[in-house]
């Protein structure tokens, strides 16, 4: 288990005094058919959504936004699948993703899992998640197993956002347990160590409109914990630096600017690929260092149990409310 997995789940199970244990994700005891909602915990997602133990690259594998399905009580619900990313594969699609090659995956929320998740399926790689922010917790409402026979699809993209939270992150659940079937079939036939990385990112993590005075926090950055140094990289024989964004136009974020400037100063080759131009699927596009950022001003409210995340304080509230997230 990573230590930054076993570090949140100490500190959330510290009322109970308890550490939730991984189940295997190849043998899954509550697996009875193989559906959708029969994937909805923490410790499944974790691991379908995530690289092998034995990766180089399971240290970075984010915990936060998994734990708090959990935490919260989420009900993640099954959903649409984009048609950006269902649209027909060009012949080549996937052909340039191979073991020297990493993949930074900047896609919004949702769209960006539902990507990664046929590139483990179509292609074999591993991937990494870096959803390092809190959700708003559910409406308190328990599920049986009957509440979900014959539950129809929530239309995509999502119709009904929160506007009291930064990053209304339910897509990015809900599109892990709706591919969860068809990444566990995959993934049970094995993903190797040295497969490809993909490392998933929601676009939105850094520009996502302030909240106001009651309403919840949890805008994020990419920080060193959750990136491999180019030194790493380069180690373990990667040559390939590939920028998956919405367009060819589309720039990396600012906490990822520094790091593929970082990647193309140790000799990688950058390239790109577009949601909307399937043809780049095949054949990426060449692809120029983004510009030098600055980033000693990004300051986003940290969650006191890791991640980011916290109710933004209301002017009368001496002591900056209860937290709508992360509990604390």
């Amino acid at each position: 288990m990573s230590q930054r997995w076993l570090k949140l789940l100490e500190r959330i199970g510290a009322p109970t005094r308890s550490v939730p244990e991984l189940s295997d994700v190849r043998r899954p005891p509550r697996l009875r058919q193989g559906v959708w909602h029969e994937f909805r915990d923490y410790d499944i997602l974790f691991q379908l959504y995530g690289p092998p133990e034995s990766s180089p690259f399971f240290p970075y594998h984010c915990p936060t936004l998994f734990a708090a399905i959990d935490r919260l009580n989420l009900q993640p619900r099954l959903t649409e699948i984009s048609g950006e990313v269902t649209v027909e594969r060009p012949e080549g699609a996937w052909e340039w993703l191979d073991q020297d090659t990493f993949v930074l995956l900047e896609l919004p929320g949702g769209l960006s899992v539902q990507m990664g998740a046929h590139l483990l399926i179509e292609a074999g790689a591993q991937l990494i998640s870096t959803f390092d922010h809190w959700p708003l917790a559910n409406p308190v409402r328990l599920f049986d197993e009957s509440d979900y026979t014959g539950m129809e699809a929530m239309s995509w993209p999502p119709q009904q956002i929160r506007l009291d939270v930064a990053i209304d992150s339910r897509d990015i659940l809900d599109s892990m347990v709706t591919l969860a079937p068809r990444v566990f079939e995959r993934t049970v036939k094995g993903i190797a160590a040295d497969a490809p990385a993909v490392w998933m990112c929601d676009s939105r993590r850094t520009v996502a409109t302030r909240p106001g005075p009651g309403d919840f926090d949890n805008r994020y950055f990419i920080d060193d914990s959750i990136l491999p140094g180019e030194a790493q990289l380069r180690r373990l024989g990667i040559r390939k630096l590939v920028f998956f964004g919405a367009s060819a136009q589309t720039s990396p974020s600012n906490d990822l600017s520094v790091f593929i400037n970082q990647c193309h100063q140790a000799g990688m080759e950058l390239i790109s690929v577009a949601l909307d131009d399937p043809a780049t699927w095949a054949v990426p596009l060449p692809m120029s260092p983004p510009p030098e950022v600055r980033l000693s001003g990004i300051k986003f409210p940290k969650s006191q149990i890791g991640g980011f995340g916290r109710k933004v304080p209301v002017p009368s509230e001496s002591s900056g409310g209860s937290f709508s997230g992360a509990g604390g």
